[in-house]
C-alpha cells in the first residue's frame, strides 16, 4: 500500500511529488507506521529497485487488502491516479472510509457520485469480491472493478479464457444493457483493454471483440461506451461444429444432454439446430447455451401437443429445480444492472416465436406450441440445418453474432 498513518494520526503518502527518500528514512527511525484499515503496524519499504510501499508484517492479515503489493499492482494504482488527475477529476489514493470499513484503491468524486475504483491483479475468493461490492452499493458508492492486464488470457484473436472470477468484472455498457463488457488495465504497457460484446461458449471460454486504448489517449467518460464491431453469422457455425464433435471425456453438461436423448436413441451431438443461440442475457447461465436450450426444446416443445399452452412460470420453476440439483449452473455477475437467468430463458422463448416454433400471448407470460423442432439424423445434416437456422436468426437479429475466429 502507498498510504499509512503515524502515531498522531497523520497520513503519510508515498506518492506525493515532494516526498524524498532522506525524509522517509529519517521518519522511519523516529516513527512507527500503521495501516489505516486494521490499525496494525506496517513496515515502510524503500527499496532501490522496487517501488516504495508499506507492507504488513508477516503472519499478520488485513481483511481490507485483497492482494500482496506487487510492483505491477503499485504501478497500476499510480498510473490510474495520475490518469484521473490529468482529467481534472477529484481523486483520492487509498482512502480509508470508516463508515464502510473499506479502502478502495482510488476514490473518484464526480458531482455527487462517489466511484470506488478497485484495481485487481490477482485472484481473490468470490465471497470477498461479492462482499466488497455489496458494501459499496449499500452505501451509495459505485464500485468499478478494473482487472489487471496480467489476468487476461488470450487463446486466439477473439477467443479468451474467462473463468467465473473474470466474469465477476463484467458489466453492462451504458448504451447496450443486454451486452457484456470487461475493463482491464496493463501498467506495464500503459494500455486499457476492453473486451466487448462477450459471448460465453462454456464455463471457461468466451468469444469477444477486444479493443486496446493507450492510457494517454483514453478518457474516463468513454470507458463504458460500446465499441462497434462487424457482425458475421458464420461465427456461430464453427462454434456449433465444435459442440457437435464427439469427446472421449464428457463434461457434466454433456452427460445431462446425453441422458436427455437416451430413450430416443439420439446421440447428444445431434441436438436441434435451434439450440445453441447466444440470446440476450445468456451469460447469466454458466451451462453452455446448447445444453439448456436443448432441454427447453425437448421438455416444452417436442414433448407437447400442438397448440398446447404453457406458462413462463412453469419454465422458470423447472429450470430452478435443475439448478438446485446441480444440473444447471449460474454465474455471479454483481456489477450488471440489467438481466438475469430468467431474462435469458424468456429471450430464448421469444426467439422460438420468431422461428415459428412458439406463439406468445399476454406479453410473453403464456406460450403456445406451433411446431416441433426437427432432430438432425447425421452430422452432415446437422451442419446443414445449423446453417439454415443460423441464417434465419442472423437476418432477424444481427446482434447475436460477432466477428471471431473460433475453430476448435
Amino acid at each position: 500500500m502507498l498510504v499509512a498513518t503515524i502515531s498522531d494520526g497523520t497520513y503519510i503518502s508515498l506518492y506525493r511529488k515532494d516526498v524524498k527518500r532522506e525524509t522517509l528514512l529519517h521518519l522511519r527511525k523516529e516513527e512507527q507506521f500503521y495501516c489505516p484499515a486494521c490499525q496494525r503496524e506496517v513496515i515502510l519499504k524503500l527499496g532501490e529497485k522496487q517501488a516504495w510501499h508499506f507492507a504488513h508484517k508477516k503472519k499478520e492479515t488485513c481483511n481490507d487488502f485483497l492482494e500482496g503489493e506487487t510492483p505491477y499492482h503499485i504501478e497500476g494504482k499510480k498510473l490510474l491516479y495520475d490518469w484521473f488527475m490529468s482529467q481534472q477529476l477529484h481523486v483520492e489514493l487509498e482512502p480509508y472510509v470508516p463508515q464502510i470499513k473499506q479502502r478502495p484503491d482510488l476514490l473518484v468524486h464526480i458531482g455527487e457520485r462517489r466511484l470506488a475504483i478497485e484495481f485487481q491483479c490477482a485472484k481473490i475468493p468470490h465471497q470477498i469480491f461479492m462482499k466488497r461490492t455489496k458494501t459499496y452499493q449499500d452505501h451509495s458508492y459505485i464500485p468499478i472493478w478494473i482487472l489487471g492486464g496480467n489476468q487476461i488470457q488470450r487463446i486466439k484473436t477473439n477467443l479468451f479464457q474467462l473463468n467465473s472470477f473474470h466474469w465477476l468484472f463484467t458489466l453492462n455498457p451504458h448504451d447496450q444493457k443486454d451486452h457484456s463488457q470487461l475493463i482491464a488495465f496493463c501498467p506495464k504497457n500503459k494500455i486499457f483493454i476492453k473486451l466487448n460484446n462477450i459471448i460465453a461458449l462454456s464455463a471457461n471460454r468466451s468469444i469477444c471483440t477486444p479493443t486496446f486504448h493507450p492510457l494517454n489517449k483514453f478518457f474516463f467518460h468513454t470507458i463504458f461506451q460500446t465499441t462497434s464491431v462487424h457482425t458475421q453469422s458464420d461465427t456461430w457455425l464453427s462454434t456449433k461444429r465444435m459442440w457437435r464433435t464427439y469427446r472421449r471425456h464428457l463434461s457434466e453438461a454433456q452427460h445431462f444432454l446425453r441422458s436427455l436423448y437416451l430413450n430416443k436413441g439420439i446421440p447428444y451431438t445431434l441436438f436441434p439446430s435451434e439450440a445453441g443461440v447466444p440470446v440476450p442475457f445468456h451469460e447469466f447461465i454458466e451451462t453452455p447455451t446448447y445444453v439448456w436450450q436443448s432441454w427447453i426444446l425437448e421438455m416444452f416443445v417436442n414433448q407437447r401437443e400442438k397448440h398446447s399452452k404453457f406458462h413462463f412460470k412453469l419454465v422458470k420453476r423447472a429450470f430452478q429445480a435443475l439448478v438446485k440439483k446441480g444440473v444447471f449452473h449460474l454465474r455471479l455477475l454483481p456489477l450488471k444492472k440489467a438481466g438475469s437467468e430468467n431474462a435469458a430463458l424468456k429471450s430464448y422463448l421469444l426467439l422460438l416465436c420468431e422461428l415459428n416454433v412458439l406463439l406468445t400471448k399476454d406479453g410473453g407470460d403464456v406460450f403456445i406450441k406451433l411446431n416441433d423442432v426437427q432432430m438432425p439424423k447425421t452430422f452432415d445434416k446437422a451442419i446443414e440445418m445449423d446453417k439454415k437456422v443460423n441464417k434465419t436468426v442472423s437476418l432477424k437479429n444481427r446482434s447475436f453474432f460477432y466477428l471471431v475466429d473460433c475453430d476448435e
